[in-house]
Formats: structure tokens, sequence, C-alpha cells
């Protein structure tokens, strides 16, 4: 009777442990990437009363008389099972569909180099962008990534940290990053509209020439252009300098493709220089064909005849030659912009290990998948984190969908995978577990009132 009654302790401990894992899933049932748990018992040892014997000449064998002494815990497990995908429709938001684990690490960037000081795994992929550009979870732990060059891990930084300059990015199913940079307008573009607008507003003025207003638009438009063409002239020599640096920086490194780069970009940016001074210096005939037009629109308020109208239309026809074959030298110096900063950007898409496509720059390396030997024996740790173990085995860091790896899903997240049903039935059988386990120890409780009561 009194085994009896430590018997029954044993399994309203074992249920109470029950009770406890169930109440964990069902709490999490709304966490991204929680892996629910599972409890197993095992008995006790147990009492030998009595052995076993082999058979004799007259009689056969006896089996061993044995009484247990009630369960203990076996395990509790993980089970890694894959959890459904919730779309969100955020980019940052990324879920593992198959095996392995986003990995983050605690730490600090320094250049080309990161110091880790923790590092733990996830399946839990709402990320974010810090301020300085990194890729972080939502406790502030860094997204790391495979270097190509090194093989080591590398947190993962967009455009090198100037966040200002994307415009858009997605995530590919292989863990690579693609952006597009915002592309604000230059002086040369500026400069391109403005005689665009002269263009146009002496068209107007050849059609109305006694239209006061168009010869004030153009005195403005005039002097804008003068302004914005020295700012043009004075962007192309930040380009042509800083060709020359990258060029003495690849030389330096001696990568004959950077080299190959820079030179290429170099030159560029000395097409453009040229085309923007010859630009420049067809200013003064613009300025020119200007004062002839309001000098003879001026000599037709004084003398409003139809000869002076048509010395109007004759400076207009004069200036609109001349302005657009400004704005064919404004369309070349603007081409020759456009391909000197599109050669440099190249330059620095190789120095951040980016991959540039037309206007798309893409990761050279992918998000890393971290697979384990054992899943199950991975430590939980908070956070969504788990921690490696002797019993999980080392990680082994994949690029997404090769060598077993689950392939990313941007957009979406993985939901737990705790079946609400699956938990409430466990949670009857523990709960008539427990009570049963309770009438065993009231039971024994009656059975020892009964004996004492015999000495009366």
């Amino acid at each position: 009777m009194i085994r009896s009654m430590y018997a029954g302790i044993t399994g309203m401990k074992n249920f109470q442990t029950k009770l406890d894992v169930i109440g964990n899933n069902i709490a999490n049932v709304n966490t991204y990437g929680f892996k629910k748990g599972r409890v197993t018992f095992k008995d006790m040892v147990s009492q030998t009363i009595s052995s076993a014997s082999a058979p004799t000449a007259g009689k056969g064998g006896v089996n061993p008389q044995q009484v247990g002494l009630g369960s203990q815990l076996a395990t509790i497990d993980t089970i890694d099972t894959q959890g459904s995908l919730q779309t969100t429709g955020r980019v940052l938001d990324v879920a593992i569909q198959g095996d392995g684990y986003l990995v983050v690490a605690e730490g600090t960037p320094s250049g080309e180099s990161f110091f880790q000081t923790s590092t733990y795994y996830t399946r839990a992929g709402n990320l974010y962008l810090n301020s300085e550009g990194y890729v972080v979870t939502g406790a502030g732990q860094y997204v790391l990534a495979t270097n190509p060059s090194t093989g080591d891990l590398q947190p993962i930084s967009i455009n090198g940290g100037n966040i200002q300059e994307v415009q858009s990015f997605s995530i590919s199913q292989d863990g690579k990053i693609s952006f597009i940079k915002s592309s604000p307008l230059t002086s040369i573009d500026k400069a391109q509209e403005i005689i665009g607008t002269i263009v146009a507003t002496t068209k107007n003025l050849i059609d109305d020439p006694t239209s006061k207003k168009h010869v004030d638009s153009l005195a403005k438009l005039t002097e804008q252009f003068e302004l914005i063409a020295n700012d043009a002239q004075e962007e192309a020599k930040l380009l042509t300098v800083e060709a020359e640096n990258l060029l003495a920086i690849a030389q330096a490194n001696g990568d004959p493709r950077e080299i190959t780069a820079a030179n290429d970009a170099l030159a560029r940016a000395t097409n453009a220089e040229t085309a923007i001074t010859d630009m420049i210096n067809s200013i003064n005939q613009v300025q020119s064909a200007f004062t002839s037009i309001d000098n003879a629109f001026n000599t037709y308020q004084g003398s409003p005849t139809t000869a002076n109208e048509q010395a109007i239309i004759d400076a207009g026809i004069a200036a609109l030659a001349i302005n657009n074959g400004v704005a064919t030298q404004a369309a070349t110096a603007g081409t020759n912009v456009t391909d000197t900063k599109d050669a440099i950007d190249y330059i620095h898409a190789m120095q951040l290990d980016l991959i540039k496509e037309g206007d798309l720059y893409t990761t050279s390396y992918s998000i890393a998948i971290a697979r384990f030997a054992n899943n199950g024996g991975l430590q939980k740790v908070g956070e969504n984190m788990f921690a490696q173990t002797a019993s999980s085995g080392a990680a082994t860091y994949l690029t997404p969908g090769i060598e077993g790896a689950g392939s990313v899903v941007s957009g979406s997240l993985e939901m737990s995978n705790v079946d609400l049903s699956e938990e409430f039935a466990e949670m009857i059988v523990a709960q008539r577990g427990f009570q049963a386990n309770t009438r065993i120890i009231t039971t024994s409780d009656e059975i020892l009132q009964e004996l004492i009561n015999l000495k009366r």
C-alpha cells in the first residue's frame, strides 16, 4: 500500500509535467517558427519479490515476480515538423520551406570582419533593417550569410549600409537579396530639361511673336541654363576624380577586373566632362540668340509693324536652330554622365560583393541556412531561438535549396506547428491520468484507515 501511494505520486508529478508542456504549446500557438514539445514516460525500477528460475527435471521454469515502483519522465521532445506558411506580403518576412534554420548572432561588425559573441538558430523569419542597413531579428541579432570568398559567416548589409539609395528590394528562394537604387536627377538631367523647355518656348514665340510672356520666360530660362550647366560641369569633374581614385585603389589591389572597370569609368568620365564643356561653350550662342529676340521684340513694341513682327519670328527661327544644337549636346553629355555613373556603380558593386545587371543589384552571397544531424537535440534559449548542443551535432552552413537545406520564401512566415485539437486531446488524457493517480493515493489511504480501525 505504501508502494502504491508513492507510485501514484510519481504518476501525478509526471502528468503535471505533461500539462506544463501542453500549456506551453497552447501559449505559443501563434508564435512564428515555434516547435511544439511532447512528453514521454518510462517505468521506474521494479522491486523483485522472487527471481526467475530455470526449468528442472520435474518442473517448468518460474517467471520473476516484480512490483513496479511508479513512473518517471523519459523525454521532453521538440517536434521539428514543418509549420504552415502564412502569407504576409512583407519582403523582410521570410519562411523556410524544408529543413534548416536561419543563423543569427550577437556581435560587432567592423569593416569586412564580424566579431561574434554568440550564435543562435531560428525559424522565425520576421526580419528588419536597422539604421546601418543590416538585416536583424526583432531582438536585434544580426542575420548571417556565408562570405563567398572566405566561407566565414558575415552579417547581411544592404547596399553597404546606404539604405537611403535603395528604392525597392526582394529576396529570392536561394536567399539572395536583389534591389534597385533610386536615381536622383543630376545637374545635367536638369540642364536637359531646361534646354528642352527653351526649345519649346522658342517654338511658342515663333507661333505667337507678340507675346511678352514667351520673351520673359526665355530670359529666365537662359539664365537658369547657364547656372545649372556650371553645376553639371562641377559634377562631371567630381566623377572624374572619383574614377581616378577607384583606378588607384584597383591598381593597389591588383585585381585585373577592377582595373579594367576603373579604366573604363575614367574614360567615360573624361568623355562626359568634354561633352559638358562643349555644351557650356555654346551657351554664348544661346544668350546671343536671346538678345536678338529681345532686341527685335523691343523694336516691335516701339513700332508694332508687320516687318518688325517678322523680325521677331526670324530671330526666333535662328534661335531655335541654335537651341536645338545645344539640346543635342546636352543629350550627349547626359548619356555620357549616365554611362560614367553606371561604370562607377559597377565598381562599387564589385567591392560590395554585388552583381550588377542594369539597374538591378544582387548579392553574390545567400542567407545562410544551418542544418543539424539531430534537430531534436537543439536547446531552446527563448526569443524563438535555439542553441547548438553536443546532441544536435555541429551546424553545417548551406545555401538555401542546396544539399537538403530548405528554400527561402519571402513574404511569408512559418506558423507554429501546434495543433490545438491534438493538444486538447492530450490535455484530457493528462487530466484523467492525474485524477487516476490521485485515486490510487486515496484508495491506499482508505485501506490504511481500515487497518488502523482493526485496533478498536
